[in-house]
């Protein structure tokens, strides 16, 4: 049975994960959700205003009321400012899994920034919440993420050929990635 606590405030060495603020839609848009780049590989497209921006943080903050939601805006304490989110969905009480999400500005790629936020949130999920597998998934053209995966112990576990849109609307094919509970008690970077 999972014990779900909402969006908790978590802390690493170098960063803060903590719940939206209305404010965040700033650094978003700034950081995140307004570059071509970030969002190529993802299903949305890049946001043209920042309206767009303080629309879906304003429908975050207010999701938050749900204690089954997980949203945490990844803060870099040295930064002071929010630079990337990371989200539990596809939640399944049931069968006490489900999936990863995340999303970084491209000005700090290449720093084991996400790698440091996944970490901390596969250990909450397992810890806290009680999940028995946390999955994530990638377009296959998207390395990086796979590489982040990697690092944080996931499994490969198959492609499934056309099973999401991207932001322009065609069919990619997708990686999937899991970690068992046992697998992360067994591994040496938890």
């Amino acid at each position: 049975m999972l014990n779900h606590k909402g969006t908790e405030n978590l802390e690493t060495k170098r960063l803060t994960l903590r719940r939206f603020r209305e404010d965040d839609a700033i650094d978003m848009f700034n950081n995140w959700s307004s570059h071509s780049e970030v969002t190529k590989y993802l299903s949305w497209t890049p946001h043209n205003n920042i309206e767009t921006s303080k629309k879906l943080v304003d429908f975050w903050v207010n999701g938050y009321k749900n204690e089954k939601q997980y949203n945490w805006a990844i803060e870099l304490k040295e930064y002071k400012g929010v630079i990337g989110n990371i989200t539990l969905l596809e939640i399944d009480d049931d069968t006490e899994n489900c999936e990863v999400g995340y999303c970084i500005g491209e000005a700090f790629w290449n720093r084991g920034i996400m790698t440091e936020a996944l970490l901390k949130v596969i250990d909450f999920g397992f810890n806290e919440i009680g999940f028995k597998r946390i999955a994530a998934r990638f377009d296959v053209n998207n390395i990086a993420s796979e590489k982040v995966m990697k690092k944080c112990n996931l499994t490969y576990e198959g492609t499934l050929r056309k099973i999401a849109r991207n932001n322009e609307g065609n069919l990619v094919d997708c990686s999937y990635y899991s970690i068992l509970k046992e697998e992360y008690y067994n591994s040496e970077d938890k």
